[in-house]
Protein backbone atom coordinates (compact mmCIF):
# COMPACT_ATOMS: atom_id res chain seq x y z
CA UNK A 1 0.00 0.00 0.00
CA UNK A 2 2.95 2.37 0.47
CA UNK A 3 4.47 1.59 -2.92
CA UNK A 4 1.52 1.00 -5.27
CA UNK A 5 -1.42 3.25 -5.93
CA UNK A 6 -4.11 3.73 -8.55
CA UNK A 7 -4.44 1.11 -11.32
CA UNK A 8 -1.19 -0.60 -10.31
CA UNK A 9 -2.47 -1.19 -6.78
CA UNK A 10 -5.78 -2.48 -8.13
CA UNK A 11 -3.99 -4.93 -10.41
CA UNK A 12 -1.84 -6.13 -7.50
CA UNK A 13 -4.91 -6.71 -5.34
CA UNK A 14 -6.52 -8.71 -8.15
CA UNK A 15 -3.34 -10.78 -8.49
CA UNK A 16 -3.39 -11.53 -4.76
CA UNK A 17 -7.01 -12.71 -5.03
CA UNK A 18 -6.24 -15.02 -7.94
CA UNK A 19 -3.21 -16.47 -6.18
CA UNK A 20 -5.35 -17.11 -3.13
CA UNK A 21 -7.89 -18.99 -5.24
CA UNK A 22 -5.14 -21.04 -6.88
CA UNK A 23 -3.66 -21.93 -3.49
CA UNK A 24 -7.06 -22.98 -2.20
CA UNK A 25 -7.70 -25.24 -5.19
CA UNK A 26 -4.20 -26.70 -5.10
CA UNK A 27 -4.64 -27.48 -1.42
CA UNK A 28 -8.00 -29.13 -2.10
CA UNK A 29 -9.79 -26.69 0.12
CA UNK A 30 -7.51 -27.22 3.12
CA UNK A 31 -6.34 -24.29 5.18
CA UNK A 32 -2.59 -23.59 4.78
CA UNK A 33 -0.76 -25.67 7.35
CA UNK A 34 -3.99 -27.15 8.70
CA UNK A 35 -5.30 -30.72 8.74
CA UNK A 36 -6.93 -32.18 5.63
CA UNK A 37 -10.58 -31.41 5.15
CA UNK A 38 -13.00 -34.21 6.08
CA UNK A 39 -14.42 -36.26 3.18
CA UNK A 40 -17.49 -34.73 1.59
CA UNK A 41 -16.49 -31.15 2.41
CA UNK A 42 -14.72 -28.54 0.34
CA UNK A 43 -11.53 -30.55 0.13
CA UNK A 44 -13.25 -33.41 -1.69
CA UNK A 45 -14.90 -31.58 -4.53
CA UNK A 46 -11.74 -31.16 -6.58
CA UNK A 47 -10.87 -34.86 -6.62
CA UNK A 48 -14.19 -36.56 -7.33
CA UNK A 49 -14.16 -38.82 -10.40
CA UNK A 50 -17.53 -38.78 -12.18
CA UNK A 51 -19.41 -42.04 -12.46
CA UNK A 52 -20.44 -43.63 -15.75
CA UNK A 53 -24.03 -42.46 -15.35
CA UNK A 54 -22.90 -38.86 -14.81
CA UNK A 55 -20.76 -39.04 -17.92
CA UNK A 56 -23.71 -40.03 -20.14
CA UNK A 57 -25.07 -36.44 -20.47
CA UNK A 58 -21.53 -35.23 -21.22
CA UNK A 59 -21.17 -37.80 -23.99
CA UNK A 60 -24.59 -36.93 -25.43
CA UNK A 61 -23.76 -33.21 -25.48
CA UNK A 62 -20.40 -33.87 -27.11
CA UNK A 63 -21.89 -36.10 -29.83
CA UNK A 64 -24.66 -33.58 -30.48
CA UNK A 65 -22.15 -30.75 -30.72
CA UNK A 66 -20.02 -32.61 -33.26
CA UNK A 67 -22.95 -33.99 -35.29
CA UNK A 68 -22.65 -31.52 -38.15
CA UNK A 69 -21.18 -31.77 -41.61
CA UNK A 70 -18.38 -29.22 -41.10
CA UNK A 71 -17.14 -30.84 -37.88
CA UNK A 72 -13.62 -32.36 -38.27
CA UNK A 73 -14.53 -35.04 -35.72
CA UNK A 74 -17.67 -36.07 -37.64
CA UNK A 75 -15.84 -36.10 -40.97
CA UNK A 76 -13.07 -38.22 -39.48
CA UNK A 77 -15.59 -40.69 -38.04
CA UNK A 78 -17.31 -41.09 -41.42
CA UNK A 79 -13.99 -41.44 -43.21
CA UNK A 80 -12.69 -43.98 -40.70
CA UNK A 81 -15.83 -46.13 -40.84
CA UNK A 82 -15.86 -46.13 -44.65
CA UNK A 83 -12.15 -46.98 -44.98
CA UNK A 84 -12.26 -49.78 -42.40
CA UNK A 85 -15.28 -51.39 -44.07
CA UNK A 86 -13.84 -51.05 -47.57
CA UNK A 87 -10.47 -52.40 -46.44
CA UNK A 88 -12.03 -55.51 -44.94
CA UNK A 89 -14.16 -56.17 -48.03
CA UNK A 90 -11.17 -55.86 -50.36
CA UNK A 91 -8.86 -57.95 -48.17
CA UNK A 92 -11.44 -60.70 -47.82
CA UNK A 93 -11.55 -61.06 -51.63
CA UNK A 94 -7.79 -61.44 -51.94
CA UNK A 95 -6.18 -64.89 -51.83
CA UNK A 96 -4.49 -64.01 -48.53
CA UNK A 97 -5.14 -64.93 -44.95
CA UNK A 98 -5.58 -62.54 -42.04
CA UNK A 99 -7.63 -60.06 -44.06
CA UNK A 100 -8.35 -58.04 -40.92
CA UNK A 101 -4.79 -56.68 -41.04
CA UNK A 102 -5.79 -54.17 -43.74
CA UNK A 103 -8.58 -52.40 -41.78
CA UNK A 104 -6.44 -52.52 -38.61
CA UNK A 105 -3.63 -50.75 -40.48
CA UNK A 106 -6.07 -48.09 -41.71
CA UNK A 107 -7.55 -47.51 -38.26
CA UNK A 108 -4.12 -47.26 -36.63
CA UNK A 109 -2.70 -44.70 -39.05
CA UNK A 110 -5.75 -42.48 -39.70
CA UNK A 111 -6.00 -39.22 -37.79
CA UNK A 112 -8.29 -36.19 -38.25
CA UNK A 113 -5.51 -34.21 -39.99
CA UNK A 114 -3.60 -35.12 -43.13
CA UNK A 115 -0.07 -34.56 -41.82
CA UNK A 116 -0.27 -37.02 -38.93
CA UNK A 117 -2.06 -39.59 -41.11
CA UNK A 118 0.66 -39.34 -43.77
CA UNK A 119 3.46 -39.53 -41.19
CA UNK A 120 1.93 -42.55 -39.43
CA UNK A 121 1.26 -44.33 -42.74
CA UNK A 122 4.89 -43.97 -43.81
CA UNK A 123 6.14 -44.94 -40.35
CA UNK A 124 3.89 -48.01 -40.24
CA UNK A 125 4.99 -49.24 -43.66
CA UNK A 126 8.68 -48.62 -42.94
CA UNK A 127 8.43 -50.22 -39.50
CA UNK A 128 6.57 -53.23 -40.88
CA UNK A 129 9.17 -53.79 -43.59
CA UNK A 130 12.01 -53.53 -41.08
CA UNK A 131 10.22 -55.79 -38.58
CA UNK A 132 9.40 -58.58 -41.01
CA UNK A 133 12.93 -58.40 -42.44
CA UNK A 134 14.40 -58.70 -38.94
CA UNK A 135 12.09 -61.56 -37.96
CA UNK A 136 12.67 -63.35 -41.26
CA UNK A 137 16.42 -63.15 -40.80
CA UNK A 138 16.17 -64.57 -37.28
CA UNK A 139 13.87 -67.41 -38.40
CA UNK A 140 16.07 -68.39 -41.32
CA UNK A 141 19.23 -68.23 -39.23
CA UNK A 142 17.98 -70.05 -36.13
CA UNK A 143 15.06 -72.16 -37.34
CA UNK A 144 13.43 -71.84 -33.88
CA UNK A 145 10.88 -74.27 -32.52
CA UNK A 146 7.63 -73.27 -30.81
CA UNK A 147 9.28 -72.50 -27.45
CA UNK A 148 12.00 -70.29 -28.92
CA UNK A 149 9.46 -68.55 -31.16
CA UNK A 150 7.32 -67.85 -28.09
CA UNK A 151 10.29 -66.36 -26.25
CA UNK A 152 11.15 -64.19 -29.25
CA UNK A 153 7.50 -63.07 -29.50
CA UNK A 154 7.50 -62.05 -25.83
CA UNK A 155 10.78 -60.15 -26.28
CA UNK A 156 9.43 -58.37 -29.38
CA UNK A 157 6.23 -57.39 -27.56
CA UNK A 158 8.26 -56.02 -24.64
CA UNK A 159 10.45 -53.95 -26.96
CA UNK A 160 7.34 -52.67 -28.76
CA UNK A 161 5.91 -51.32 -25.50
CA UNK A 162 9.30 -50.04 -24.32
CA UNK A 163 9.83 -47.99 -27.48
CA UNK A 164 6.23 -46.73 -27.61
CA UNK A 165 7.26 -43.11 -26.91
CA UNK A 166 10.38 -43.25 -29.06
CA UNK A 167 8.63 -43.32 -32.40
CA UNK A 168 5.79 -45.03 -34.23
CA UNK A 169 8.16 -46.69 -36.72
CA UNK A 170 10.15 -48.40 -33.93
CA UNK A 171 6.97 -49.67 -32.31
CA UNK A 172 5.70 -51.09 -35.59
CA UNK A 173 9.04 -52.74 -36.30
CA UNK A 174 8.85 -54.94 -33.20
CA UNK A 175 5.09 -55.38 -33.53
CA UNK A 176 5.59 -56.88 -36.98
CA UNK A 177 8.36 -59.12 -35.64
CA UNK A 178 6.05 -60.16 -32.79
CA UNK A 179 3.35 -61.20 -35.28
CA UNK A 180 5.80 -63.25 -37.35
CA UNK A 181 7.15 -65.09 -34.26
CA UNK A 182 3.65 -65.60 -32.84
CA UNK A 183 2.33 -67.16 -36.04
CA UNK A 184 5.49 -69.24 -36.19
CA UNK A 185 4.44 -70.85 -32.92
CA UNK A 186 1.32 -72.08 -34.68
CA UNK A 187 3.31 -73.81 -37.41
CA UNK A 188 3.05 -71.16 -40.14
CA UNK A 189 6.28 -70.54 -42.04
CA UNK A 190 7.61 -67.08 -42.64
CA UNK A 191 6.88 -67.44 -46.39
CA UNK A 192 3.17 -67.49 -45.50
CA UNK A 193 3.08 -64.57 -43.06
CA UNK A 194 5.61 -62.03 -44.33
CA UNK A 195 4.07 -61.33 -47.79
CA UNK A 196 0.59 -61.12 -46.27
CA UNK A 197 1.71 -58.70 -43.61
CA UNK A 198 3.46 -56.40 -46.09
CA UNK A 199 0.71 -56.45 -48.72
CA UNK A 200 -2.16 -55.88 -46.29
CA UNK A 201 -0.30 -53.12 -44.44
CA UNK A 202 0.36 -51.42 -47.76
CA UNK A 203 -3.31 -51.80 -48.70
CA UNK A 204 -4.53 -50.30 -45.42
CA UNK A 205 -2.14 -47.35 -45.64
CA UNK A 206 -3.06 -46.69 -49.28
CA UNK A 207 -6.78 -46.67 -48.45
CA UNK A 208 -6.15 -44.27 -45.57
CA UNK A 209 -4.33 -41.84 -47.87
CA UNK A 210 -6.90 -42.26 -50.65
CA UNK A 211 -9.63 -41.29 -48.21
CA UNK A 212 -8.20 -37.77 -48.02
CA UNK A 213 -8.48 -37.45 -51.79
CA UNK A 214 -12.10 -38.61 -51.94
CA UNK A 215 -13.26 -37.01 -48.70
CA UNK A 216 -10.74 -34.31 -47.73
CA UNK A 217 -10.69 -32.46 -44.43
CA UNK A 218 -8.28 -29.63 -45.18
CA UNK A 219 -8.02 -26.88 -42.59
CA UNK A 220 -6.41 -24.39 -44.99
CA UNK A 221 -9.67 -23.27 -46.65
CA UNK A 222 -11.30 -22.88 -43.22
CA UNK A 223 -8.64 -20.57 -41.80
CA UNK A 224 -10.56 -17.35 -42.62
CA UNK A 225 -13.61 -18.69 -40.79
CA UNK A 226 -11.56 -19.66 -37.73
CA UNK A 227 -9.90 -16.25 -37.74
CA UNK A 228 -13.29 -14.55 -38.03
CA UNK A 229 -14.67 -16.52 -35.08
CA UNK A 230 -11.64 -15.57 -32.96
CA UNK A 231 -11.97 -11.92 -33.95
CA UNK A 232 -15.68 -11.76 -33.11
CA UNK A 233 -15.19 -13.55 -29.77
CA UNK A 234 -12.31 -11.29 -28.77
CA UNK A 235 -14.33 -8.24 -29.79
CA UNK A 236 -17.20 -9.33 -27.53
CA UNK A 237 -14.74 -9.85 -24.68
CA UNK A 238 -13.17 -6.42 -25.14
CA UNK A 239 -16.62 -4.83 -25.30
CA UNK A 240 -17.66 -6.64 -22.10
CA UNK A 241 -14.58 -5.26 -20.32
CA UNK A 242 -15.41 -1.73 -21.46
CA UNK A 243 -19.02 -2.07 -20.30
CA UNK A 244 -17.69 -2.99 -16.88
CA UNK A 245 -15.93 0.37 -16.89
CA UNK A 246 -19.07 2.17 -18.01
CA UNK A 247 -21.19 0.58 -15.28
CA UNK A 248 -19.31 -1.56 -12.73
CA UNK A 249 -21.64 -4.31 -11.50
CA UNK A 250 -21.69 -8.02 -10.72
CA UNK A 251 -23.67 -8.75 -13.88
CA UNK A 252 -21.04 -7.09 -16.05
CA UNK A 253 -18.29 -8.94 -14.17
CA UNK A 254 -19.99 -12.27 -14.92
CA UNK A 255 -20.55 -11.34 -18.57
CA UNK A 256 -16.89 -10.40 -18.88
CA UNK A 257 -15.75 -13.79 -17.56
CA UNK A 258 -18.06 -15.66 -19.95
CA UNK A 259 -16.78 -13.62 -22.87
CA UNK A 260 -13.20 -14.33 -21.82
CA UNK A 261 -13.80 -18.09 -21.82
CA UNK A 262 -15.48 -17.90 -25.23
CA UNK A 263 -12.51 -15.93 -26.56
CA UNK A 264 -10.05 -18.50 -25.27
CA UNK A 265 -12.05 -21.31 -26.85
CA UNK A 266 -12.09 -19.53 -30.22
CA UNK A 267 -8.36 -18.88 -29.98
CA UNK A 268 -7.68 -22.55 -29.23
CA UNK A 269 -9.78 -23.57 -32.26
CA UNK A 270 -7.81 -21.15 -34.46
CA UNK A 271 -4.45 -22.37 -33.13
CA UNK A 272 -5.33 -26.00 -33.76
CA UNK A 273 -6.53 -25.25 -37.30
CA UNK A 274 -3.50 -23.05 -38.02
CA UNK A 275 -1.03 -25.71 -36.85
CA UNK A 276 -2.72 -28.31 -39.04
CA UNK A 277 -2.90 -26.02 -42.06
CA UNK A 278 0.85 -25.35 -41.92
CA UNK A 279 1.47 -29.07 -42.54
CA UNK A 280 -1.02 -29.54 -45.39
CA UNK A 281 0.04 -29.82 -49.06
CA UNK A 282 -2.68 -27.39 -50.13
CA UNK A 283 -2.38 -23.99 -51.74
CA UNK A 284 -3.53 -21.14 -49.48
CA UNK A 285 -7.11 -20.04 -50.04
CA UNK A 286 -8.16 -16.69 -48.63
CA UNK A 287 -5.17 -16.35 -46.30
CA UNK A 288 -1.54 -16.87 -47.19
CA UNK A 289 0.86 -18.21 -44.61
CA UNK A 290 2.34 -14.76 -44.02
CA UNK A 291 -1.07 -13.13 -43.70
CA UNK A 292 -2.22 -15.78 -41.24
CA UNK A 293 0.91 -15.28 -39.11
CA UNK A 294 0.56 -11.50 -39.09
CA UNK A 295 -3.18 -11.69 -38.37
CA UNK A 296 -2.52 -14.07 -35.49
CA UNK A 297 0.01 -11.69 -33.93
CA UNK A 298 -2.38 -8.76 -34.35
CA UNK A 299 -5.25 -10.59 -32.67
CA UNK A 300 -2.98 -11.71 -29.87
CA UNK A 301 -2.11 -8.06 -29.31
CA UNK A 302 -5.80 -7.15 -29.33
CA UNK A 303 -6.51 -9.82 -26.70
CA UNK A 304 -3.56 -8.71 -24.57
CA UNK A 305 -4.81 -5.13 -24.62
CA UNK A 306 -8.26 -6.30 -23.48
CA UNK A 307 -6.74 -8.38 -20.68
CA UNK A 308 -4.60 -5.41 -19.62
CA UNK A 309 -7.75 -3.32 -19.45
CA UNK A 310 -9.47 -6.05 -17.45
CA UNK A 311 -6.74 -5.89 -14.82
CA UNK A 312 -7.79 -2.28 -14.11
CA UNK A 313 -11.54 -2.89 -14.04
CA UNK A 314 -13.10 -0.84 -11.19
CA UNK A 315 -14.86 -2.60 -8.37
CA UNK A 316 -18.62 -2.75 -8.04
CA UNK A 317 -19.97 0.63 -7.02
CA UNK A 318 -16.96 2.61 -8.28
CA UNK A 319 -17.29 5.75 -10.35
CA UNK A 320 -18.39 4.80 -13.89
CA UNK A 321 -16.71 5.83 -17.13
CA UNK A 322 -19.66 6.68 -19.42
CA UNK A 323 -17.46 7.23 -22.49
CA UNK A 324 -16.48 3.56 -22.40
CA UNK A 325 -20.03 2.46 -23.30
CA UNK A 326 -19.97 4.14 -26.70
CA UNK A 327 -16.53 2.75 -27.46
CA UNK A 328 -17.73 -0.72 -26.42
CA UNK A 329 -20.70 -0.54 -28.80
CA UNK A 330 -18.48 0.61 -31.65
CA UNK A 331 -15.90 -2.06 -30.92
CA UNK A 332 -18.42 -4.90 -30.81
CA UNK A 333 -20.19 -3.70 -33.96
CA UNK A 334 -17.01 -3.22 -35.98
CA UNK A 335 -15.46 -6.53 -34.93
CA UNK A 336 -18.67 -8.40 -35.78
CA UNK A 337 -18.79 -6.79 -39.23
CA UNK A 338 -15.06 -7.33 -39.68
CA UNK A 339 -15.51 -11.01 -38.90
CA UNK A 340 -18.02 -11.26 -41.75
CA UNK A 341 -15.61 -9.35 -44.01
CA UNK A 342 -12.70 -11.68 -43.19
CA UNK A 343 -14.90 -14.73 -43.80
CA UNK A 344 -15.92 -13.29 -47.20
CA UNK A 345 -12.34 -12.25 -48.10
CA UNK A 346 -13.01 -8.52 -47.82
CA UNK A 347 -11.07 -5.85 -45.97
CA UNK A 348 -12.31 -4.91 -42.47
CA UNK A 349 -13.23 -1.35 -41.58
CA UNK A 350 -12.79 0.31 -38.18
CA UNK A 351 -14.62 3.59 -38.85
CA UNK A 352 -16.90 3.42 -35.80
CA UNK A 353 -14.00 2.54 -33.51
CA UNK A 354 -11.99 5.55 -34.68
CA UNK A 355 -14.96 7.90 -34.33
CA UNK A 356 -15.78 6.60 -30.84
CA UNK A 357 -12.17 6.96 -29.72
CA UNK A 358 -11.92 10.53 -31.05
CA UNK A 359 -15.21 11.39 -29.35
CA UNK A 360 -13.90 9.89 -26.11
CA UNK A 361 -10.74 11.99 -26.27
CA UNK A 362 -12.71 15.16 -27.06
CA UNK A 363 -15.21 14.50 -24.27
CA UNK A 364 -12.47 13.76 -21.74
CA UNK A 365 -10.52 16.92 -22.51
CA UNK A 366 -7.59 15.78 -20.38
CA UNK A 367 -9.88 14.65 -17.57
CA UNK A 368 -10.60 11.16 -16.32
CA UNK A 369 -8.26 8.19 -16.31
CA UNK A 370 -5.63 8.35 -19.09
CA UNK A 371 -4.86 4.66 -18.51
CA UNK A 372 -8.22 3.52 -19.89
CA UNK A 373 -7.94 5.68 -23.01
CA UNK A 374 -4.39 4.54 -23.57
CA UNK A 375 -5.46 0.89 -23.47
CA UNK A 376 -8.32 1.68 -25.86
CA UNK A 377 -5.72 3.11 -28.24
CA UNK A 378 -3.74 -0.12 -27.97
CA UNK A 379 -6.83 -2.05 -29.02
CA UNK A 380 -7.39 0.21 -32.02
CA UNK A 381 -3.76 -0.18 -33.11
CA UNK A 382 -4.02 -3.96 -32.89
CA UNK A 383 -7.14 -3.85 -35.08
CA UNK A 384 -5.31 -1.67 -37.60
CA UNK A 385 -2.49 -4.22 -37.68
CA UNK A 386 -5.08 -6.92 -38.36
CA UNK A 387 -6.54 -4.92 -41.25
CA UNK A 388 -3.06 -4.49 -42.68
CA UNK A 389 -2.34 -8.20 -42.35
CA UNK A 390 -5.46 -9.40 -44.21
CA UNK A 391 -5.31 -6.82 -47.02
CA UNK A 392 -6.15 -8.45 -50.31
CA UNK A 393 -3.42 -6.94 -52.52
CA UNK A 394 0.21 -5.88 -52.05
CA UNK A 395 -0.84 -2.29 -52.88
CA UNK A 396 -3.33 -2.27 -50.00
CA UNK A 397 -0.69 -3.66 -47.66
CA UNK A 398 1.70 -0.88 -48.71
CA UNK A 399 -1.00 1.73 -48.14
CA UNK A 400 -1.69 0.29 -44.69
CA UNK A 401 1.99 0.40 -43.82
CA UNK A 402 2.21 4.02 -45.01
CA UNK A 403 -0.79 4.97 -42.87
CA UNK A 404 0.76 3.26 -39.86
CA UNK A 405 4.04 5.14 -40.40
CA UNK A 406 2.15 8.41 -40.76
CA UNK A 407 0.19 7.73 -37.58
CA UNK A 408 3.37 6.97 -35.65
CA UNK A 409 4.97 10.18 -36.85
CA UNK A 410 1.88 12.17 -35.88
CA UNK A 411 1.89 10.58 -32.41
CA UNK A 412 5.57 11.37 -31.91
CA UNK A 413 5.03 14.96 -33.04
CA UNK A 414 2.02 15.35 -30.74
CA UNK A 415 3.96 14.01 -27.77
CA UNK A 416 6.85 16.33 -28.60
CA UNK A 417 4.46 19.27 -28.55
CA UNK A 418 2.94 18.15 -25.26
CA UNK A 419 -0.50 17.56 -26.76
CA UNK A 420 -0.62 13.77 -26.57
CA UNK A 421 -2.93 11.94 -24.18
CA UNK A 422 -0.06 11.10 -21.84
CA UNK A 423 0.96 14.77 -21.53
CA UNK A 424 -2.64 15.80 -21.04
CA UNK A 425 -2.98 13.27 -18.22
CA UNK A 426 0.31 14.50 -16.70
CA UNK A 427 -0.89 18.14 -16.75
CA UNK A 428 -4.18 17.04 -15.19
CA UNK A 429 -2.36 15.20 -12.39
Amino acid sequence: HEVLEGPARQAAERLVELLGEALEIAGSGCAPGGPPAPPGLAGDRFLVRPTMLRLVPVVVRTVRRELRRDSPVFRHAVRLAAVATLGYLIASRLPLGHGYWAPIASVMVMRPDFHRTYARAVARLAGTLAGVALATGVVRALGPDAHVSGALAVASAGLSYTLDRTGYAYTQCFTAAYVVFLLGMGGQAWEQTVPERVVLTLLGGALAMLAYVVFPAWETPRLPGRLADWLAATGRYAAAVLRDYAEPSREHHAEMRRALLASREARAAWQEAYDRARQEPVRPRGLTSREAQEAQEALKGFGRAAMLMESHVPRTGSRPVPEAERFAEALETDTAKAAVAVREHRNPDWGRVEEALHAWEDAAGGKGSPVVRREAELQKRALEDLATAVSRTPLERDVGSAREEQRVRATVAAEGNGSGPEHQGARHR
